[in-house]
């Protein structure tokens, strides 16, 4: 069959796994077990989460695996009413998770995490980093039931540049094909482009691994959520539902992931960041994708009109993007053509995210949202966003 008429090759550039109850236990240095992630069940038949310095009821954590819940079973996760351990299996077990993306075509998923998202938040670094280590050797294994199917992505705190850019190293060796980082500063005031970050975006580079700012709900970290109280806010008649210690989930990502992208975006590419590592790949993640054209076009006029101001840019802004950016976009979101169509970005940038098994991912359908919205586009278009931006992006092999 010629390239032309075949299906295309379609990967998803933006999953989760949810962390396993006990597994990272085997893979955690003994003087850390009794702090490493696990779940526990007591007489009552209760499940409760030991993390850290943490004792959490992990019926609350099972929302992170309502993808494809209807709303009244996610309100019942909400309330505790689920059990972590028997939310959506394809979230811990590696051979599920190949049968539900065959049902929606997907040949290829990249996988980030969910709890460790917030591993920067830990104020113990030295456990931190073994969590970290810990983790990143169990999705290993996770993606190693498929190693040409399923990818993982290296969590590490980024609080302590140092401890990342072992990682990095480390995560290389393991078959990983990226970095995450929060696309919040590590510390009040320390933005993207100081040069206290030089050192691992030089390692990111020089290890061919992509680097996915991926957002986070929490005050954890200086940003959004933190600086404008989104945490704290409750609407006229709301009640406060407790997610993870907020007051809320809606306002927290709703404006606190788009935000703190928009910044990150700004300081990477105009602080002159992608001038200094003009190999360096980075992804912008789950803060969905139709700001993207007005954000460049804002920063290009700005170039244009105050260009003393930013004297390390040799290029427009949206010329550095397109050169070593990607955006991601929710499937279901009616800017995608419109961004695709935009010489500023195109179809070549942009890539999608099922959120798998997060509570908005439509499990299965995902791919069917996609092509809705990518009617009208050239063939060619689609595949590159369907999944061929992916392939290049985190260089993955064919599928088999």
């Amino acid at each position: 069959m010629s390239a032309a008429t075949s299906a295309p090759r379609i990967v998803d550039a933006d999953g989760h796994v949810l962390e396993h109850p006990t597994a990272m236990l085997e893979y955690m240095p003994e003087r850390y077990k009794k702090r490493c992630f696990h779940v526990e069940t007591d007489a009552s038949g209760t499940e409760w989460c030991f993390y850290d310095d943490l004792k959490m009821y992990a019926n609350r954590m099972a929302l992170a695996g309502a993808g494809g819940m209807t709303l009244e079973e996610r309100q019942r996760a909400l309330k505790g009413e689920m059990r972590y351990s028997d939310i959506r299996s394809g979230a811990f077990d590696p051979a599920r998770r190949l049968v539900e993306m065959a049902q929606d075509d997907i040949e290829q998923a990249v996988v980030y995490p969910t709890q460790f998202l917030g591993i920067s938040s830990r104020p113990d670094l030295d456990f931190a980093e073994a969590q970290a280590r810990a983790y990143n050797r169990w999705v290993a294994d996770y993606c190693n039931e498929s190693p040409t199917r399923l990818f993982g992505i290296a969590a590490a705190p980024q609080t302590d540049l140092e401890r990342c850019i072992r990682i990095a190293l480390d995560a290389r060796k393991i078959g990983h094909v990226g970095v995450f980082l929060r696309p919040n500063p590590s510390a009040e005031g320390s933005w993207f482009c100081d040069a206290s970050y030089d050192r691992l975006w030089a390692a990111l580079q020089d290890l061919d691994l992509a680097v996915g700012f991926h957002p986070y709900l929490m005050p954890d970290m200086p940003g959004a959520v933190r600086q404008l109280g989104l945490n704290n806010f409750l609407a006229p008649g709301q009640i406060a539902d407790g997610t993870y210690g907020n007051k809320n989930i809606f306002f927290t990502q709703a404006l606190g992931n788009v935000f703190d992208m928009q910044i990150a975006l700004t300081m990477l590419i105009c602080g002159g960041v992608l001038e200094r590592f003009p190999r360096l790949r980075c992804i912008f993640l789950e803060a969905n994708g139709g700001w993207i054209v007005p954000i460049l076009e804002r920063l290009d006029h700005h170039y244009e009109i105050f260009r003393w101001e930013v004297p390390q840019l040799k290029m427009k802004p949206s010329e550095y993007f397109k050169r070593q950016c990607w955006i991601s976009f929710d499937p279901d979101e009616s800017t995608l053509k419109l961004t695709a169509e935009s010489p500023l970005v195109g179809a070549d940038r942009i890539i999608w995210a099922s959120d798998y098994p997060h509570p908005d991912a439509k499990i299965p359908g995902v791919v069917g949202e996609l092509r809705e919205q990518m009617k009208g586009l050239p063939d060619a278009s689609q595949r590159r966003i369907f999944g061929l931006n992916a392939v290049d992006l985190y260089g993955l092999p064919e599928p088999n």
